[in-house]
């Protein structure tokens, strides 16, 4: 009877160690439900937030316009130039259409706004500048030419245009580029050809591209990549006469200056 009372005991110690250790380990896995539930909680909390802050990246249109608005004021200086305020606001265009379109992923809308009416005050303000210096810059009795018109046909065998010959002894205003020779300051004669690269980047000019320039008052120039603007007397030479710039292939035109700017 005893034993049996002893087993019994021992039985129900066993049970209730057992059932100690099932109730343990059933916290324990509800605790750690617990956890992951707080994770997956606090998980989806922080997504959520990032769906709030979103990283936008700039538009690359945005920043190319500011960079056009930046050096738009270059327009007021050459012709050549007005092209940086046009694609300025070209790209503006381009960037505010964009961001329009796709608002959750691109940002710069500010900057594009500022330098699209940056660059078209820009444009609107050099091509009217350009425009007044066009019509009011040849001095009265002088005949504007350009280089286009003294261009030659290379299948004729003539070095000089036809409508050379009529502006010969007449006076005319170019705008040219000074050609660098030995000398590059205080010149009184020098070559006047029509394009950036013959002037400045060694470029290889034909005859009928160079005028060789005589000027006939106390003025000088200096050698610079301005652009100068040239009136004098035009003399055409049927026959090519040499120059002492072993580069220069001969003399058709020139002009006797005097005015120069």
């Amino acid at each position: 009877m005893v034993r049996a009372t002893d087993i019994l005991v021992k039985a129900t110690d066993v049970v209730l160690v057992a059932a100690t250790k099932a109730n343990s380990s059933a916290k324990k896995i509800a605790m750690n439900s617990i956890d992951m539930s707080k994770s997956a909680t606090a998980f989806k909390s922080v997504t959520d937030g990032h769906d709030e802050f979103e990283y936008r990246s700039i538009s690359k249109a945005a920043i190319v316009c500011v960079v056009f608005a930046i050096i738009a004021a270059l327009a007021f200086l050459s012709e050549v130039f007005v092209l940086f305020p046009l694609l300025g606001v070209c790209f503006g265009a381009v960037a505010l259409t964009n961001i329009r379109k796709y608002p959750d992923e691109l940002i710069g809308k500010l900057a594009a706004q500022i330098g699209t009416v940056v660059c078209a005050l820009c444009f609107a303000g050099a091509v009217s500048w350009h425009a007044y210096v066009w019509f009011t810059e040849v001095p009265e009795g002088y005949q504007r030419i350009s280089f286009s018109t003294l261009n030659a046909d290379p299948k004729s065998g003539i070095d000089y245009s036809e409508e050379a010959v009529e502006l010969d002894g007449k006076n005319v205003f170019v705008r040219g580029y000074v050609r660098p020779g030995a000398k590059k300051t205080r010149l009184k004669k020098f070559i006047l050809v029509g394009d950036f690269g013959s002037c400045c980047f060694g470029g290889d000019p034909d005859i009928w591209d160079i005028v060789a320039i005589d000027i006939k008052t106390d003025k000088t120039v200096d050698y610079g990549f301005g652009r100068r603007k040239i009136g004098g007397k035009f003399k055409l030479n049927k026959r090519p006469v040499g120059h002492r710039e072993k580069d220069i292939p001969g003399i058709v035109y020139e002009i006797e200056a005097d005015h120069i700017k």
